[in-house]
């Protein structure tokens, strides 16, 4: 690894290098296992300021201008092939994902995303995954940057997935942790369009319509531990039904690159609704804000970055169902702690990040690949008034948990692996008061 490091100044590696080093990557997935599917209340905008960030540098490229915040790193050539030419960039990748872990067994999938499909420059973003236990996730993505001017988007999207053992740890901030107070099947069909109109290269406003369908059941027992449909079967929402939110939000990002992006800020704010009409099975509003800013120290080499982030839900009580509160645990918030391992109706989370980037090398010849460490700290809670988790729970909080008022911190490290102009691979150790070492294997950055 010293040796490939030593090169970076160069800008690649040698062939046998990077076989050891993806080799050394898929050792660490096949040990500790990949993450499930997690729902993410801004992921329409996250593809959408993705979108914005990538036909923002496409068009000063095509203009010829440097791309501010871009310029070459000092000593370091610009990505290359053997020969000494300048690499093409490939707007496309794969990447295929393995894992084992206790709660899904075997489990594998592949993750495909193309940024150039069609004359119209479409982007297509697919992923599949499928367990031994019965976790299966289905998520395709297509996004027009032009629909008819280069003015509007267009983004579609559909999504499968499923969990017979999903665990629930009551609600608010408490001490139940890491063992869950019961497990259900979690099944949820999703499908979304979305129409944004670019108010200028930086911002964009988007409005959105979602179609969202729960099925909760009692699901696959493990062990003594019960499922939640009979320990709590008053809990608002604990059969499932449907949530069809109407949305508006608006974008703004000013970063100059995709893959690794070096400065600039990345805003969205956003109002759900989702009224008793459309049919809705419960009725409440979601506001989402969600802010970042990366900032590269002496060298673009080095790049630290923190994101403040929160939800509030305005609603009437037993009119919000527990698996779409306001939530903290998982790759994309609270590393440390499992998904969904805090509840709310509302939420901040504070993230921050530093990021050296270690080396790059042409893959086989067909993708220039990024290499980054990362170190992280993360920190956040919920908030839930605990008469409304006696009310929702159907017993004395004191029965079940202690709740605080506590924030509650992880932090770890990993790595970002860019592949091309085209995916990045995010794979993160993360250690808390509960849990040490949980693993995520995710695509995109945190922020």
């Amino acid at each position: 690894m010293n040796s490939a490091i030593s090169q970076t100044g160069r800008g690649s590696v040698d062939r046998l290098t990077a076989v050891r080093f993806i080799t050394a990557i898929a050792c660490v997935l096949l040990a500790r296992g990949i993450a499930g599917a997690e729902q993410d209340p801004i992921a329409t905008e996250r593809s959408l300021l993705d979108v914005i960030q990538a036909t923002r540098v496409e068009q000063r490229e095509a203009e010829g201008a440097q791309v501010p915040g871009a310029e070459q790193e000092e000593g370091q050539a610009g990505p290359q092939g053997k020969g000494g030419g300048e690499q093409p960039k490939k707007s496309w990748a794969i990447l295929p994902e393995v894992g084992i872990t206790p709660e899904k067994g075997a489990n594998g999938g592949v993750k495909f995303k193309d940024r150039d499909i069609t004359p119209l420059h479409l982007t297509f973003d697919l992923g599949a995954s499928a367990a031994e236990k019965g976790q299966y996730h289905l998520d395709s993505i297509l996004i027009s940057p032009s629909l008819g001017t280069d003015w509007l988007m267009l983004l579609a999207e559909g999504e499968y997935y499923t969990d017979p053992s999903k665990k629930f740890f009551g609600l608010g901030s408490n001490d139940v942790g890491p063992d869950e107070l019961s497990t259900n099947r979690h099944e949820r069909y999703y499908g979304t369009l979305a129409l944004g109109l670019r108010l200028a290269d930086r911002f964009a406003l988007v409005a959105s319509g979602a179609y969202n369908e729960v099925a909760i059941r009692r699901g696959h027992r493990r062990g003594n531990i019960p499922s939640t449909v009979d320990l709590f079967p008053d809990l608002t929402g604990i059969k499932g039904g449907h949530t069809n939110p109407v949305s508006i939000s608006v974008l703004y990002n000013d970063r100059q690159d995709v893959a690794r992006p070096t400065r600039g800020w990345s805003v969205v704010a956003k109002a759900s609704w989702i009224p008793r009409g459309l049919g809705n099975d419960f009725e409440y509003t979601r506001y989402t804000l969600d802010g970042s800013y990366l900032y590269p120290l002496i060298w673009r080499r080095q790049v630290i970055g923190l994101r403040i982030g929160g939800q509030y839900i305005d609603a009437k009580a037993r009119r919000v169902p527990f698996y779409e509160l306001a939530s903290l645990g998982g790759s994309r918030d609270l590393r440390g702690f499992f998904q969904d391992r805090f509840l709310g109706t509302s939420n901040v989370i504070i993230n921050g990040e530093y990021r050296l980037k270690l080396f790059d090398f042409n893959f086989f010849r067909m993708w220039p690949v990024q290499v980054d460490g990362v170190v992280f700290g993360d920190g956040g809670r919920v908030f839930i008034d605990e008469e409304n988790i006696a009310r929702e729970l159907g017993q004395p909080v004191q029965s079940i948990a202690r709740t605080d008022n506590e924030f509650r911190y992880s932090y770890g490290g990993g790595t970002r692996i860019a592949l091309g102009e085209a995916l990045v691979a995010r794979i993160d150790v993360a250690f808390s008061e509960e849990e040490t070492g949980l693993v995520y294997l995710v695509f995109g950055h945190t922020f």
